[in-house]
């Protein structure tokens, strides 16, 4: 990204209306300050640190932090790299410096990447690691840094050993052994170790900021994060998703209402029109890249598309927020079920017990589906071989993620959860069993009947507004209805499967 292209992104961002307070340091006085004037904080500091080396030789004169160096050749400074660079990692920001490396030091240098695994288990995008071995840079793999040899204090040479790799380990990763007597020199006068990144903060304790799957909110009241300083050193498309995904759990938290949300357009297209779309393959544009004997210079490698090939290329699309269903054509058992709905938006309630003892209603948060087409799982089909995690293009795993449906009571028995609908002559009974907890939702004339086993409630269908509730437990204090909103919206398609 160019200067000027984050500056827009910038500039933008400020035109909406946020404030920014620059060159602003952090310190456990003024983030509490922080805390107390404001409803929520999202921490995105990013991962700013490099992990340091503990290795012979790591202070001497040519060890170069790779954040630093990146840093400094994008600002256009004086580097202090030299012309024989060794990069030590495997990750993207150890092809990064090694892809910049390269443009540094000319034809008459060299550039090498040491690797204690092999290629394979490189944690770097596969698109960084096929550019480096494209543009000549030389990958050592299953090799070890062991120590650094100097001259009057200056790198002159990098000793490494030479690896098997052993089991896995808790990780999941090969783990590296060093084969004996097998060390090697490699001549250098640059050595940048690029071995991972993390969090730099020192006004929180990092145990408070840690997170559970799924869920941006940390161990402080109202604190969130999010991106590297989340996840580790990762991607900007990472980052971006996260803030848009914690902006999405704040906004939910805090029943903020949102009066401007943006129109979602309409295709107008029928299901068959949909789905043959997707059956038809249509290749992508390459973009033009440089030719591999023009890179030693910082020219942009990959070219932008043109506004035609942009259309084009945007009318690829497949309408995949219209209709997915990757995961029900990828099936081999046919487990995955498509079914319609009308999209739907309640304005829910929740039920609270007031001092008095009479039981209130209080406003409690939208619950919204926009898309008309829905998924449900039949557990008695299902034997999660995962074909439909391999397809699927929003990196999910239907089989799991989706409602899952079981054909008959012995299924749902089996099922640590699931749904089972109970067809009676006067009314649809759909059942939700979650461990040894049984939630049910039945379809009787005009009306929703909500129970647990703590509440049974009334509802009114079309808008989901509670019309009679009764706490079956004296230390029930309030209930929310949102489960029962899902549950509605399975039970429609439970109902279109048994048609």
């Amino acid at each position: 990204l160019t200067n000027e292209a984050i500056e827009r992104d910038i500039q933008r961002i400020l035109a909406a209306g946020v404030k920014l307070h620059d060159n602003y340091a952090i310190n456990e006085a003024n983030f509490e300050t922080i805390r107390s004037n404001h409803d929520v904080i999202f921490l995105a500091v990013g991962a700013q640190e490099s992990v340091s080396m503990n290795m012979e030789g790591i202070d001497c004169q040519g060890v170069l932090d790779p954040l630093e160096f990146l840093y400094e050749v994008c600002d256009h400074k004086p580097t202090r790299a030299g012309k024989h660079v060794v990069i030590i990692g495997g990750g993207n920001t150890a092809m990064d410096a090694a892809r910049t490396a390269f443009r540094m030091v000319g034809k008459e240098g060299t550039v090498t990447i040491v690797y204690r695994r092999t290629i394979k288990e490189m944690p770097a995008d596969k698109g960084e690691i096929q550019a480096v071995l494209d543009e000549g840079i030389k990958i050592l793999e299953l090799s070890n840094p062991v120590r650094i040899l100097s001259d009057d204090g200056r790198v002159k040479a990098i000793v490494c050993s030479r690896n098997i790799l052993a089991m896995k380990g808790k990780d999941g990763r090969p783990t590296p052994i060093a084969i004996p007597d097998s060390e090697f020199e490699i001549a250098c006068d640059t050595i940048i170790p690029a071995i991972g990144q993390q969090l730099a903060i020192n006004f929180i304790d990092p145990e408070n900021i840690k997170t559970t799957t799924g869920s941006y909110k940390t161990g402080i009241h109202r604190l969130y994060i999010g991106g590297d300083a989340m996840r580790g050193a990762s991607t900007a498309i990472n980052a971006i998703a996260d803030g848009r995904k914690a902006a999405a759990e704040i906004i939910s938290d805090l029943s903020i209402h949102q009066p401007h949300k943006a129109l979602r357009v309409q295709k107008n297209l029928s299901i068959n029109e949909l789905i043959h779309r997707k059956s038809i393959r249509n290749p992508g544009i390459s973009p033009a890249e440089t030719s591999l004997d023009n890179r030693r210079n910082f020219d942009l490698v990959i070219s932008s598309l043109s506004p035609e090939e942009s259309r084009e290329e945007a009318s690829r699309c497949l309408y995949c927020d219209e209709i997915c269903n990757v995961c029900v054509s990828v099936c081999p058992n046919l487990a995955n079920f498509s079914y319609q709905i009308e999209p739907v938006k309640y304005n829910l309630q929740k039920a609270v017990m007031k001092a008095d003892g009479i039981i209130g209603m209080e406003v409690d948060g939208i619950f919204s589906v926009d898309q008309q087409y829905q998924i449900l799982n039949i557990r008695d089909l299902c034997n999660e071989c995962a074909n439909c995690v391999t397809f699927c293009p929003s990196s999910g795993k239907p089989y799991s993620d989706k409602p899952g449906l079981c054909l008959t009571l012995q299924t749902l028995n089996r099922e640590e959860e699931g749904y089972f609908l109970s067809h009676l002559s006067d009314r649809k009974v759909l059942i939700y069993k979650h461990k040894e907890n049984i939630k049910t939702l039945t379809l009787l004339g005009n009306n929703y009947i909500y129970e647990t086993d703590q509440v049974k409630a009334i509802i009114q269908p079309n808008d989901f507004s509670v019309i009679d509730v009764k706490f079956l437990t004296p230390c029930v204090k309030e209930c929310h209805f949102s489960f029962a909103a899902e549950m509605s919206i399975v039970l429609k398609g439970a109902l279109q499967l048994a048609i």
